[in-house]
């Protein structure tokens, strides 16, 4: 018995961790922000082609590899599925580590193998860490700061007095530790790590909708070149189809039972099909190449992939589309991230505004400085040394009272910011709206299609059949032989083409929905087998 669809196609979700339950807080103020929310959604198993990524990270436990993650806010553990393997650049291609030329690769397979080649995973790890780094580097403005400084000269002075100058000669070295702690600024490095976690929020759910773009392109060029393989296999079959016709008709022409201009038809549906079948093969090759460019890999590079035009497609989708909206607001990356710019720009405003109040802090120093080997001349040549212990302690209150209006302009310019981050999330709020809207209709439009294009195929090969039959005995034209043979040849086609749809509009589905929930969207029942050309 064939294998559900949605059993093999839930395994790329398994190569992906599950993503940990989202702060209250951040829900809550998410659902805040995007009025018009509904409930929960259930998203179908074999749509998972694109499950979300684990939660953002906030420190680097390792830096040289995207496995190593510790987060910032929710304090979740992240590991990225690079199967322990860094994605640092080396002497070695990645390509070469990653690809197993031996294996025979399934849809899973080749998303992880994506997720290990493709540049965009680099770049979107390296944007993390570049993320992570700043947040340190805002938090260590709450530390103190200790400098130690020594130099040494050596100096020859003279001062004029009566009877001659005054002239004294040596060297002198000096050496201190200098302390300096802000105590107090009225928000402004509190704003600066909250802009800077905000960010790294940001950076990190634009990992987890990295890694969904490159799956959903990984899933949808794979798709499109079974299609097309599939294709390849319907034109061997019309062109054989063809071929055995024109043999038939040249033998009743043999017989005088048919006509030259008969044979001439059948002939040219015969070159008319082996055009087909080349044009065919040769879109297998541009789409091949389109699905190693989304791989992240050469196209040079041979892979061995399984066949999934026998499997079972999805019969019905159970949930509706309000309910599916309502699970995207709440977990698509690319959302979470603007929500995470809009703090972020809240943050900046917090610090512009603090910048018009006052600094505290504490400074202090010790040191030691010492003077060696000094002459004066005159009253003699009597040279002497000494050292002198030098400490001081103070506390400083910095305010800048006028600055040329700069700290009002920038609060100007702060708040403008958080009102286009506050429009691009509503902009992108809408959007996904848009697009579920539209993949859910498409969905429900293919699977209505891929009914129809199976009913076409089955009434076609039948009606091929009975009229190759009633040729064969003299009752039927080679002209309406010939209409039977290329209406199978569209039906045929039609039904790839349908099969192809329904799998790409369901991972669209999943895509724009930012899929994450595991439960099956399909009727739990098993499907008839299909009529699948042989």
């Amino acid at each position: 018995m064939l294998l559900r669809l949605n059993r093999l196609l839930n395994k790329v979700f398994l190569l992906l961790p599950a993503l940990p339950c989202r702060r209250p807080d951040r829900t809550l103020a998410l659902r805040s922000c995007l009025s018009g929310c509904v409930g929960g959604l259930t998203i179908p198993a074999m749509l998972m082609l694109t499950a979300c990524m684990p939660q953002p990270p906030s420190l680097l436990a390792d830096h040289d590899s995207p496995a190593g993650w510790a987060t910032a806010g929710d304090r979740h553990d992240f590991r990225a599925k690079t199967g322990g393997q860094p994605l640092n650049p080396s002497s070695r291609s990645v390509e070469d580590d990653v690809i197993d030329t031996r294996l025979t690769y399934d849809l899973p397979a080749l998303v992880d193998l994506a997720l290990h080649a493709h540049p965009e995973t680099k770049i979107s790890w390296e944007n993390a860490k570049a993320a992570a780094a700043r947040l340190e580097r805002n938090r260590s403005s709450w530390y103190p700061t200790l400098t130690a400084m020594a130099f040494g000269q050596s100096f020859k002075t003279s001062f004029p007095i009566p009877g001659g100058p005054l002239v004294s000669h040596g060297y002198a070295a000096y050496g201190s530790l200098d302390l300096a702690w802000t105590l107090f600024d009225f928000g402004r490095r509190e704003a600066l790590v909250n802009a800077g976690d905000a960010h790294l929020s940001e950076a990190n759910f634009a990992f987890d909708r990295t890694h969904q773009d490159i799956a959903y392109r990984v899933a949808s060029s794979f798709f499109s070149y079974q299609a097309a393989l599939a294709k390849v296999t319907a034109a061997q079959q019309t062109f054989e189809a063809a071929k055995a016709n024109a043999t038939s008709v040249q033998a009743k022409l043999d017989r005088g039972l048919a006509t030259k201009p008969d044979l001439l038809l059948a002939i040219q549906e015969q070159a008319k099909a082996s055009y087909d079948h080349q044009d065919a093969r040769g879109a297998v090759t541009q789409i091949r190449a389109e699905l190693m460019t989304n791989l992240g890999i050469s196209p040079a590079y041979s892979l061995q992939l399984i066949d999934l035009t026998k499997l079972p497609l999805p019969v019905e989708l159970e949930q509706s589309v309000e309910k599916i909206i309502d699970q995207a607001l709440q977990q698509r990356p690319d959302l979470m991230a603007r929500l995470a710019e809009l703090r972020a720009r809240e943050a900046d405003v917090k610090k512009a505004r603090a910048d018009f109040w006052p600094k505290i802090s504490l400074r202090g120093m010790v040191g030691n400085q010492y003077w060696g080997n000094v002459h004066t001349n005159p009253p003699g040549n009597q040279t002497y040394s000494g050292s002198n212990l030098v400490d001081t302690a103070m506390l400083n209150v910095e305010w800048t009272l006028f600055d040329g209006f700069e700290r009002s302009n920038a609060v100007h310019e702060a708040e403008a910011k958080q009102q286009a981050s506050k429009a691009r999330l509503e902009a992108l709020r809408l959007e996904i709206m848009r697009d579920i809207w539209k993949a859910y209709a498409d969905t429900k439009t293919s699977l209505e299609k891929r009914e129809f294009a199976l009913a076409l195929l089955k009434a076609a090969e039948e009606s091929y059949a009975a009229t190759r039959e009633s040729y064969h005995h003299g009752f039927s034209t080679v002209i309406e032989l010939l209409s039977a043979q290329k209406d199978l040849a569209r039906a045929r086609y039609t039904e790839i083409d349908s099969r192809a749809a329904l799998l790409h509009s369901a991972a669209t589905l999943v895509y724009v929905s930012g899929g994450e929930n595991r439960e099956d969207l399909l009727t739990d029942r098993e499907l008839p087998d299909e009529h699948v050309p042989r």
